[in-house]
């Protein structure tokens, strides 16, 4: 991951509400679905471009109550582990979804 300016992307946001419910939730599984299955939630928020943490933590929560990552404690450092499941790929596709939707709307000069 580097650089992932999707998260901020307004259709992403949009879908990402309609879908889950919180608006950072498609996000932060895509990132972690294009991951090396190990995140720590500080490199996390920083790769999708938030300012704090605290934009990540509810979805993190609720992914940890789902069953689709693991908190890992380390040493000084929190990582969550990611857990096979289908949806990582439904994540995937979702985003893929949003960003075609936004360049089509870009070429149209549609903001």
């Amino acid at each position: 991951m580097s650089g992932v300016s999707y998260a901020q992307s307004m259709r992403v946001q949009e879908l990402s509400s309609i879908v889950f419910g919180q608006k950072h939730r498609l996000a932060v599984m895509a990132a972690i679905a294009q991951s090396d299955g190990l995140v720590n939630p500080s490199d996390l928020a920083e790769e999708l471009g938030f300012r704090a943490q605290s934009a990540i933590q509810t979805p993190l929560k609720d992914l940890v109550a789902a069953g689709l990552i693991t908190r890992q404690e380390g040493v000084g450092r929190v990582h969550y582990r990611r857990n096979s499941s289908s949806l990582w790929d439904a994540a995937l596709e979702l985003l893929t979804q949003a960003l075609s939707e936004d360049v089509a709307a870009e070429h149209a000069g549609i903001d």
